[in-house]
């Protein structure tokens, strides 16, 4: 049952990935977000599963909802192709990650997660590298918002 919510959220990924028109996307995202449920459901946090169901998919769909009031086009074409080598791009990398317990002194693997110590261990040794990611998205975030205001400051903008 892990393989398969593991398999919807790969597959939902490659459906977001590869789609331009905002119906497969949110067909996409909606797959990966009842893998997500499911996985938290089979590991025991039922509670978890229920938000991300309800928060993530709820906020999706306004988001769904602007980007087709937004689109351009009624109907964009989706290009396969870039998924399709995004997936076996993947395919190709996934041995790497079954064996990537191998060469650390605990067992991490998308099968070994099965219970809570497991994933406290995870945040617990890989909190360092949660922080550093969290402060380059916000400079990210930063850096973004700066250039943004400066390039509405210096020019006048046609209605």
């Amino acid at each position: 049952m892990m393989t398969l919510m593991i398999l919807m959220i790969i597959g939902g990924g490659a459906i977001v990935m590869g789609s331009r028109s905002p119906y497969f996307g949110i067909f996409g995202v909606l797959l990966q977000s009842l893998g997500y449920s499911g996985i938290c459901c089979l590991l025991g946090a039922s509670f978890f599963g229920l938000l991300i169901v309800l928060v993530y998919i709820g906020g999706m769909m306004v988001v769904f909802l602007f980007s087709t009031i937004l689109s351009a086009e009624r109907h964009p074409s989706s290009s396969w192709l870039s998924s399709l080598i995004n997936f076996l791009l993947l395919l190709t990398i996934s041995p790497f990650l079954w064996t990537y317990s191998g060469t650390l002194n605990f067992p991490l693997t998308l099968v070994s997660l099965n219970s809570e110590s497991v994933l406290g261990e995870v945040f617990g040794l890989f909190g360092l590298f949660t922080l550093l990611v969290g402060i380059i998205l916000l400079w990210a975030l930063i850096v973004v918002l700066l250039f943004g205001f400066e390039h509405s400051r210096n020019s006048l903008r046609k209605l």
